[in-house]
Protein backbone atom coordinates (compact mmCIF):
# COMPACT_ATOMS: atom_id res chain seq x y z
CA UNK A 1 0.00 0.00 0.00
CA UNK A 2 1.36 3.40 -0.96
CA UNK A 3 2.04 5.74 1.93
CA UNK A 4 -0.05 8.86 2.38
CA UNK A 5 3.14 10.91 1.98
CA UNK A 6 3.69 9.45 -1.50
CA UNK A 7 0.01 9.66 -2.37
CA UNK A 8 -0.16 13.33 -1.37
CA UNK A 9 2.99 14.15 -3.36
CA UNK A 10 1.46 12.45 -6.40
CA UNK A 11 -1.91 14.18 -5.84
CA UNK A 12 -0.24 17.60 -5.64
CA UNK A 13 1.68 16.82 -8.84
CA UNK A 14 -1.53 15.76 -10.62
CA UNK A 15 -3.29 18.91 -9.38
CA UNK A 16 -0.50 21.18 -10.62
CA UNK A 17 -0.41 19.37 -13.96
CA UNK A 18 -4.19 19.52 -14.38
CA UNK A 19 -4.26 23.22 -13.51
CA UNK A 20 -1.37 23.93 -15.88
CA UNK A 21 -3.06 22.01 -18.68
CA UNK A 22 -6.51 23.55 -18.17
CA UNK A 23 -5.58 27.13 -17.22
CA UNK A 24 -2.07 27.58 -18.56
CA UNK A 25 -0.47 28.21 -15.18
CA UNK A 26 0.21 26.54 -11.84
CA UNK A 27 -2.43 26.83 -9.09
CA UNK A 28 -2.94 30.39 -7.84
CA UNK A 29 -3.53 31.82 -4.39
CA UNK A 30 -3.98 35.37 -3.16
CA UNK A 31 -0.49 36.62 -2.26
CA UNK A 32 0.10 37.82 1.30
CA UNK A 33 3.58 39.24 1.85
CA UNK A 34 3.12 38.77 5.61
CA UNK A 35 2.23 35.08 5.19
CA UNK A 36 4.84 33.68 2.78
CA UNK A 37 5.20 30.05 1.83
CA UNK A 38 8.20 28.16 0.50
CA UNK A 39 5.96 26.81 -2.27
CA UNK A 40 5.34 30.22 -3.89
CA UNK A 41 6.64 30.52 -7.46
CA UNK A 42 7.62 33.85 -9.01
CA UNK A 43 5.94 37.16 -8.29
CA UNK A 44 2.27 38.07 -7.78
CA UNK A 45 0.31 38.92 -10.93
CA UNK A 46 -1.67 42.12 -11.53
CA UNK A 47 -4.60 40.72 -9.50
CA UNK A 48 -2.34 39.91 -6.53
CA UNK A 49 -2.37 36.17 -7.21
CA UNK A 50 0.79 34.09 -6.96
CA UNK A 51 1.49 30.66 -8.43
CA UNK A 52 2.45 27.85 -6.10
CA UNK A 53 3.74 24.32 -6.29
CA UNK A 54 3.70 21.95 -3.33
CA UNK A 55 7.03 21.00 -1.79
CA UNK A 56 8.07 18.34 0.69
CA UNK A 57 8.61 19.50 4.26
CA UNK A 58 12.02 18.74 5.65
CA UNK A 59 11.85 17.53 8.26
CA UNK A 60 8.27 16.34 8.07
CA UNK A 61 5.97 17.41 10.88
CA UNK A 62 3.46 15.39 12.85
CA UNK A 63 0.56 15.95 15.18
CA UNK A 64 2.06 14.02 18.12
CA UNK A 65 2.14 16.98 20.52
CA UNK A 66 -1.46 17.81 19.69
CA UNK A 67 -2.55 14.19 20.11
CA UNK A 68 -0.81 14.07 23.48
CA UNK A 69 -2.47 17.32 24.60
CA UNK A 70 -5.87 15.98 23.54
CA UNK A 71 -5.11 12.60 25.14
CA UNK A 72 -5.84 10.74 21.92
CA UNK A 73 -4.07 9.14 19.00
CA UNK A 74 -4.23 10.22 15.39
CA UNK A 75 -3.99 7.66 12.59
CA UNK A 76 -0.49 7.69 11.03
CA UNK A 77 -2.07 8.69 7.72
CA UNK A 78 -3.34 11.94 9.26
CA UNK A 79 0.18 12.94 10.36
CA UNK A 80 1.40 12.49 6.78
CA UNK A 81 -1.64 14.24 5.27
CA UNK A 82 -0.91 17.45 7.16
CA UNK A 83 2.81 17.12 7.93
CA UNK A 84 4.61 15.95 4.79
CA UNK A 85 4.17 18.90 2.44
CA UNK A 86 3.67 22.62 2.16
CA UNK A 87 1.05 23.60 -0.38
CA UNK A 88 -2.19 25.36 -1.07
CA UNK A 89 -5.53 23.63 -0.79
CA UNK A 90 -6.29 21.09 -3.52
CA UNK A 91 -9.47 21.53 -5.55
CA UNK A 92 -10.46 18.06 -6.68
CA UNK A 93 -13.42 15.73 -7.11
CA UNK A 94 -14.64 12.72 -5.22
CA UNK A 95 -17.32 10.63 -6.85
CA UNK A 96 -18.21 13.53 -9.18
CA UNK A 97 -18.53 16.08 -6.36
CA UNK A 98 -16.22 19.07 -5.90
CA UNK A 99 -14.13 18.95 -2.73
CA UNK A 100 -11.35 21.10 -1.34
CA UNK A 101 -8.63 19.30 0.59
CA UNK A 102 -7.06 21.46 3.27
CA UNK A 103 -3.29 21.72 3.25
CA UNK A 104 -0.56 23.51 5.21
CA UNK A 105 0.80 26.70 3.61
CA UNK A 106 3.65 27.45 6.05
CA UNK A 107 4.80 26.81 9.62
CA UNK A 108 2.41 29.42 11.04
CA UNK A 109 -0.46 27.76 9.18
CA UNK A 110 0.49 24.43 10.81
CA UNK A 111 0.12 26.06 14.24
CA UNK A 112 -3.25 27.57 13.24
CA UNK A 113 -4.38 24.20 11.90
CA UNK A 114 -3.60 22.52 15.22
CA UNK A 115 -5.59 25.19 17.07
CA UNK A 116 -8.55 24.61 14.75
CA UNK A 117 -8.30 20.83 15.17
CA UNK A 118 -8.26 21.34 18.95
CA UNK A 119 -11.44 23.42 18.77
CA UNK A 120 -13.11 20.83 16.54
CA UNK A 121 -12.20 17.89 18.80
CA UNK A 122 -13.30 19.74 21.96
CA UNK A 123 -16.63 20.60 20.30
CA UNK A 124 -17.12 16.92 19.37
CA UNK A 125 -16.43 15.91 22.98
CA UNK A 126 -18.76 18.56 24.37
CA UNK A 127 -21.47 17.13 22.09
CA UNK A 128 -20.57 13.60 23.29
CA UNK A 129 -19.59 12.50 19.78
CA UNK A 130 -16.61 10.45 18.64
CA UNK A 131 -13.46 12.41 17.81
CA UNK A 132 -12.92 13.35 14.17
CA UNK A 133 -10.43 15.60 12.38
CA UNK A 134 -11.42 17.62 9.32
CA UNK A 135 -9.40 17.24 6.11
CA UNK A 136 -11.60 18.94 3.55
CA UNK A 137 -14.60 20.97 2.57
CA UNK A 138 -17.50 20.29 0.24
CA UNK A 139 -19.74 22.50 -1.87
CA UNK A 140 -22.05 22.81 1.16
CA UNK A 141 -20.71 25.35 3.63
CA UNK A 142 -21.42 23.24 6.73
CA UNK A 143 -20.50 19.80 5.33
CA UNK A 144 -16.99 18.64 6.17
CA UNK A 145 -14.82 15.73 5.10
CA UNK A 146 -13.40 14.20 8.26
CA UNK A 147 -11.35 11.27 9.49
CA UNK A 148 -12.72 9.22 12.39
CA UNK A 149 -9.91 8.83 14.89
CA UNK A 150 -11.12 5.43 16.14
CA UNK A 151 -11.31 3.78 12.72
CA UNK A 152 -9.39 5.97 10.24
CA UNK A 153 -12.47 6.07 7.98
CA UNK A 154 -13.01 9.16 5.84
CA UNK A 155 -16.54 10.48 6.27
CA UNK A 156 -18.98 13.28 5.56
CA UNK A 157 -20.04 15.21 8.62
CA UNK A 158 -22.17 18.29 9.14
CA UNK A 159 -20.67 20.76 11.59
CA UNK A 160 -21.79 19.79 15.10
CA UNK A 161 -23.19 16.42 13.98
CA UNK A 162 -21.74 12.91 13.98
CA UNK A 163 -20.36 11.57 10.70
CA UNK A 164 -23.26 10.27 8.61
CA UNK A 165 -21.66 8.75 5.50
CA UNK A 166 -18.41 6.82 5.03
CA UNK A 167 -16.60 7.87 1.84
CA UNK A 168 -13.63 5.51 2.19
CA UNK A 169 -12.29 2.96 4.64
CA UNK A 170 -8.98 4.83 4.90
CA UNK A 171 -7.30 8.07 3.96
CA UNK A 172 -5.16 6.14 1.46
CA UNK A 173 -8.26 4.76 -0.27
CA UNK A 174 -9.87 8.21 -0.29
CA UNK A 175 -6.83 9.92 -1.86
CA UNK A 176 -6.56 7.24 -4.54
CA UNK A 177 -10.19 7.85 -5.56
CA UNK A 178 -9.80 11.62 -6.16
CA UNK A 179 -9.92 12.97 -9.70
CA UNK A 180 -9.50 16.20 -11.65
Amino acid sequence: MASVTNLMAALHKRYASSTQQNLGHLPLIQHDADYPSPCEIGQPDAQGQIQWQAISRTPTQNLDDLAKALETEFPAALHAFYGAMFGGNILTQFDGNDVELLQVWNDEDFINLQQNITGHVLMKRRLKQDDTVFIGLTEKEDLLITVKLKTGEVCLEYVGKPPHHVLAASLEEFIKSLSF
